[in-house]
């Protein structure tokens, strides 16, 4: 089974032309998706010493596997040295950067845009899709099920509690919780 897994996901690695430094370790199967209207994808960058947990008994907490998905055809999603991630969906319009070191706990998802309009007649057109590029920055540290909205930068070192929505820029050192999230305290 491992040695499939890993074969698959350097297939799917050459076939979406996933920028690697280092190849990731990668235990299950990695899933990217593409909802751009004409299929043209983006673009995936992973640094060194990324560890991408990917299926269901490699963290049984929080989802069955690790999806990069597209909405936009210039999107951009990357992966800075030393980040490790189990089972999260980074889904990207413009771009979403995980910085060194950062950890995204089982079942995060991050969204640097709102996947349809609130407006049915654009919402069926699928147009005015509202997006701002999304940062976590270097050290941070995510929560189980916790979700990062479009625009949100989340400063280096803080702690995201798990099960949180973020829907406001966090600074450097503080740890947030809760929904919306708020600040706890900082470190």
């Amino acid at each position: 089974m491992f040695l499939y897994d890993a074969l698959y996901n350097r297939l799917l690695f050459a076939r979406w032309r996933v920028q690697c430094r280092e190849f990731p370790r990668i235990n299950g199967r990695v899933m990217i998706a593409d909802f751009t209207p004409n299929g043209e994808g983006g673009t995936v960058r992973i640094g060194r010493k990324v560890v991408i947990n990917s299926a269901l008994w490699a963290n049984p907490v929080g989802g069955v596997r690790t999806v990069f998905l597209f909405k936009g055809a210039g999107a951009v999603i990357e992966i800075d040295d030393g980040a490790g991630m189990s089972n999260v969906l980074l889904a990207a319009f413009s771009s979403v950067y995980i910085g060194r070191n950062v950890n995204l706990g089982a079942g995060v998802k991050v969204f640097d845009n709102d996947f349809h309009s609130l407006d049915y007649e654009e919402r069926m057109a699928d147009r005015n899709l509202k997006s701002a590029p999304v940062r976590i920055e270097e050290g941070a540290f995510i929560g189980s099920d916790a979700i990062i909205m479009k625009g949100v930068t989340v400063g280096a070192r803080s702690v995201i509690g798990a099960g949180a929505i973020v829907t406001k820029s966090v600074p450097p050192g503080e740890i947030w919780g809760g929904n919306p999230a708020k600040l706890i305290r900082k470190l």
